[in-house]
């Protein structure tokens, strides 16, 4: 027993002393700026807003993306980060008038009829809670033929509201 006990202290020492350390000795700091403007923003790696689904109760939620600024946020990124989450729906001709976003989707049989009731509220949820991160942006406008699943026109967040 006592060995046992010593051969466990001796392993938990042993993934001690060789657990993850950080290197600081090679931290480029050449991509530091010290001006706060920036010519262009940043290309966004993910939607700024996603639909969330919880294992356990089975119920969805919207959850802001971590790491994304709304300073890096515009029409072309916004739609550009969409358009390569879902290849399906392409988005198209975005245009901005005061507080509303328009956008197109020639092609929305997948959105409409191939990704069932849910899919296409999700998808529509995350288009309209990415679009009104912009600054200024309050409504969504979605031009696209009418289908089973998904109908066009103007949406703001609380029409997303999913029941919790």
């Amino acid at each position: 027993m006592k060995k046992t006990i010593l051969y466990l202290a001796g392993m938990c020492l042993i993934f001690a002393c060789t657990s993850d350390t950080k290197n600081t000795e090679n931290v480029d700091h050449t991509q530091e700026t010290t001006s706060t403007a920036k010519t262009q923003p940043e290309k966004l790696f993910d939607v700024p807003w996603a639909a969330v689904l919880d294992s356990t109760s089975q119920k969805i939620s919207m959850q802001q993306t971590v790491g994304v600024n709304d300073e890096d946020l515009n029409l072309a990124n916004v739609t550009e980060s969409l358009n390569r989450k879902y290849p399906e729906i392409t988005i198209t001709e975005p245009t901005q008038k005061g507080d509303t976003v328009f956008i197109k989707i020639k092609d929305a049989s997948y959105l409409t009829q191939g990704s069932g009731s849910m899919g296409a509220e999700i998808y529509m949820a995350e288009c309209t809670y990415s679009f009104t991160q912009i600054p200024g942006v309050t409504f969504v406008n979605f031009d696209f033929a009418t289908g089973d699943h998904a109908s066009p026109g103007t949406f703001k967040r609380s029409d997303f509201e999913f029941k919790k």
